[in-house]
């Protein structure tokens, strides 16, 4: 359990990697600003205020949201698989508890879908640093470096 919550840590930071230059802007919705619709409105919410902070330009903008909009949809059809699974599984295993063979395929379908859009994301991830300037990258460094020392990750 402790690898899995590993293994979802470090892909949750790949995912805040993939929306780099929008951190700020997650940020700042946590802050009681309102954003977009859905988990990439948050990130897209602010916009101007994280083109200005990495002095992004309009090219960079429309590419990073390109890219996430590209994540979103490659996404997509895992979303209800992975909200669902784990329930179906239970569901499985209470209608019959001897059904080891159904639930532990169902539980690879879920794996299946989990590593997919881990993958994605990292993609994305990588994408979108590639968009970004050196120094745009040192300062997506450095407030990430900010940031977990606020929260209390070495």
């Amino acid at each position: 359990m402790k690898k899995r919550f590993a293994l979802t840590a470090g892909i949750a930071m790949l995912a805040v990697l993939a929306a780099v230059p929008f951190l700020y802007a997650q940020q700042a919705r946590h802050h009681g600003h309102g954003g977009g619709d859905g988990e990439f409105g948050m990130l897209f919410g602010h916009l101007d205020k994280v083109k200005a902070a990495l002095s992004l330009t309009d090219d960079q903008v429309t590419q990073l949201q390109a890219i996430a909009q590209d994540l979103k949809a490659q996404n997509a059809p895992y979303r209800e698989q992975l909200r669902g699974g784990f329930q179906q599984i239970t569901k499985t295993l209470l209608n019959n508890p001897n059904d080891i063979a159904t639930a532990q395929n169902m539980l690879n379908q879920q794996t299946a879908a989990e590593t997919a859009v881990k993958t994605n994301v990292l993609n994305a991830a990588s994408k979108a640093l590639n968009v970004l300037n050196a120094d745009q990258r040192a300062k997506v460094g450095q407030f990430l470096a900010d940031r977990a020392a606020r929260h209390g990750h070495k």
